[in-house]
């Protein structure tokens, strides 16, 4: 792993939530698809906001998106050490491999171990 990315927070109102940092803190929107949003702060990681799935109250919290070159052995070790496994390692449609888990000390924290395709 080479370090945090991204972090990613699951709310509900995505882009209100966007529109109201970027006024109260002068953050730049860079995305507003209305379900997900992305904000940076100057000299920052990007923050990104999402919905909650559809029907899915267990999916909020905040996501930690870990770069790793080796998505498959992030994954095993973290599992191997205590992790439980959210989602498997899997390519993303989206041009990512990705895998998920959570730590049962940290509750509503999923660490995303991800690196782009290719």
């Amino acid at each position: 792993m080479t370090g945090i990315r991204a972090l990613t927070l699951v709310l509900d109102e995505p882009s209100s939530i966007a529109s109201a940092l970027r006024d109260a803190l002068g953050w730049t929107i860079e995305s507003d698809f209305g379900s997900f949003a992305s904000l940076t702060a100057p000299g920052s990681i990007p923050l990104w906001i999402n919905a909650p799935a559809p029907g899915d109250e267990t999916s909020r919290g905040v996501v930690i998106h870990m770069h790793c070159d080796d998505v498959d052995e992030a994954f095993q070790q973290a599992i191997e050490r205590g992790a439980l496994a959210v989602r498997e390692p899997v390519d993303m449609d989206f041009g990512e491999r990705s895998a998920c888990v959570q730590i049962p000390a940290a509750p509503g924290v999923t660490i995303d171990f991800s690196r782009p395709l290719g």
